[in-house]
């Protein structure tokens, strides 16, 4: 099927997707959940770990999953990055690769890229975006990239947000993808980013879907995901509440102009996960693509015109 663009306002056709199902609806499929020998092996491994001691398989599990991929860096992502106006912004004992383009004294966005990814992984819109009279400010997340961290959390994901906001100064948009539009959120809500207007690319609709659906794919049970889930409120000192972390809420509560973009056939996160956050924010509009994916959609012509509209808008 050719890819093309629809716009949607409505969330009638699709049916929801909750977080049990998310391993179902991903395997096989692609990312982080990618179906190959060694996720095979993992899961044999940790299903069989879980019945000898739960314990130690949420222990493993939880470490797994805090260690994003690191994927290597393409040779337009390296050009683009070299161009930049680079920092080293210092957050907590480490510090975190910043990157700008544009004239300072322009309105700026910050573009918040996904589990796994870089600050160039958005980088097909920022040419357009600077020429259109922006500033661009994005970075390396914790442990990913060029900034520092071997593992990292949401907790730590939208704190690093929030930081790289303040170092950017006045925002006037926020462009986040993927696991990143959900730290956004988080970022706004407790720790009090502001922004104007938002984009939010491929997001999904609850926090605990992101740990369910690698549970679900390295075969542990739900009991053992719960401890994993358990691990990360006591790392972080009872910060965070998993039963706050609804994604659909932040949206709601944050009250702000929203454009959500999604691709129908998305094999990573399913666009039921859109519809779902539209129904939950009366400020937003749905952009929806069929044939783009969980990424290809971020380079795509038509989406960029659509991001450059709702931006200018503002």
């Amino acid at each position: 099927m050719s890819p093309q663009s629809t716009t949607s306002d409505h969330a009638a056709r699709h049916p929801g997707i909750d977080a049990a199902n998310a391993g179902r609806a991903l395997r096989g499929s692609a990312g982080r959940f990618r179906e190959t020998g060694s996720m095979r092996l993992l899961r044999a491994t940790l299903g069989a770990v879980s019945k000898l001691s739960p314990a130690l398989a949420a222990h493993a599990g939880y470490r797994l999953l805090a260690t994003p991929p690191r994927i290597a860096e393409r040779s337009w992502q390296r050009e683009l990055r070299q161009r930049a106006v680079a920092s080293r912004l210092q957050f907590g004992a480490d510090t975190l690769a910043v990157y700008q383009w544009g004239a300072n004294a322009a309105p700026t966005l910050l573009l918040v890229h996904g589990w796994g990814a870089r600050a160039t992984h958005l980088g097909r819109m920022i040419e357009p975006l600077v020429s259109a009279g922006f500033r661009v400010v994005a970075f390396d997340a914790p442990a990913h990239g060029h900034s520092d961290g071997r593992a990292t959390d949401l907790v730590e994901f939208a704190g690093a947000v929030h930081a790289v906001a303040q170092f950017a100064g006045d925002l006037h948009g926020v462009i986040a993808h993927s696991f990143g539009a959900a730290m956004a959120l988080l970022a706004a809500r407790d720790w009090g980013m502001t922004t104007r207007r938002q984009v939010l690319i491929s997001a999904f609709d609850h926090c605990k879907w992101f740990c369910t659906a690698f549970g679900q794919c390295a075969g542990l049970p739900l009991s053992v995901v719960e401890r994993m889930r358990h691990i990360l409120v006591e790392r972080n000192n009872g910060r965070f509440d998993w039963d706050q972390s609804s994604v659909v809420e932040m949206l709601r509560l944050g009250n702000r102009p929203t454009l959500l973009i999604h691709d129908e056939e998305d094999p990573e996160i399913p666009y039921a996960h859109s519809l779902a956050l539209l129904r939950g924010a009366p400020r937003a509009r749905l952009h929806a693509t069929r044939g783009l994916g969980h990424h290809r959609l971020l380079g795509d012509p038509s989406v960029i015109r659509e991001v450059l509209r709702f931006v200018l808008a503002g």
